[in-house]
């Protein structure tokens, strides 16, 4: 499904190179589609799909009371698999759903969890989601509530591209953690927790959390040339 070499800067989705993916202006949504679907879809077929994710965005309340039983001082990773696991509990026996279908509920609901688990953290209520706007956008509103139009548009535009490169990455650490769980014949809700956790490594998803804390010690642009001598001289 997908071709990544990070030293040639080359990723690219079922053949389509990411740049051109980022630029078709179709959305997360219609990436989504091409990868669980094998195709790019148009029109009608792309606003259909569109609908069933916005379809299936609002959290369950299990999932929030369980986000709302943890401490707001919490990892959101740690809150994050704890989210999965119950959705797991969910969709479990007659609630079941078949994998493909897993996928795109999960797909769906994540946005609606992480902005839960930020909200939760920062100790502000939480942003029901509103099915009738695009994924980003429906993502953004539930984080930062309603923003003026310009920086709502950057945000928007960023976080799209940013959610089209994430996509897919082959077979990292988490992606082995999810199939390796999944042969097994677990729920895909419960192999999403799994992934989770290996996501949350260090070595792994936890490196982009580092990037997160070097800016936040750097500050300000006029700080960046002291902080690069820093690590030069290794301090």
């Amino acid at each position: 499904i997908t071709i990544i070499d990070g030293d040639k800067g080359i990723l690219r989705y079922r053949g389509y190179d990411i740049a051109e993916l980022v630029a078709t202006g179709g959305g997360f949504c219609s990436i989504a589609h091409l990868l669980l679907h094998g195709t790019l879809p148009q029109g009608r077929e792309l606003d259909d799909f569109v609908a069933i994710v916005g379809k299936e965005c609002h959290v369950p309340a299990q999932v929030v009371n369980v986000i709302k039983s943890l401490p707001s001082s919490a990892h959101p990773m740690a809150m994050l698999i704890a989210s999965f696991a119950t959705l797991a509990a969910c969709y479990h026996g007659e609630n079941s759903i078949d994998p493909l279908e897993s996928a795109i509920v999960a797909i769906s609901k994540v946005p609606g969890i992480v902005a839960t688990i930020y909200r939760h953290a920062s100790g502000t209520p939480a942003v029901e989601a509103d099915p009738n706007l695009g994924y980003v956008q429906n993502f953004v509103k539930m984080m930062f509530g309603d923003l003026s139009g310009a920086r709502q548009s950057v945000i928007c535009r960023a976080l799209e591209s940013i959610f089209i490169m994430h996509a897919d990455h082959e077979q990292n650490a988490s992606t082995a953690t999810v199939r390796a769980t999944g042969s097994a014949g677990a729920n895909l809700f419960s192999c999403l927790s799994a992934g989770t956790a290996t996501l949350w490594g260090p070595a792994h998803g936890g490196a982009n959390e580092a990037v997160v804390k070097m800016l936040e010690e750097i500050g300000s642009p006029e700080r960046v040339g002291m902080f690069i001598q820093r690590v030069k001289d290794k301090k």
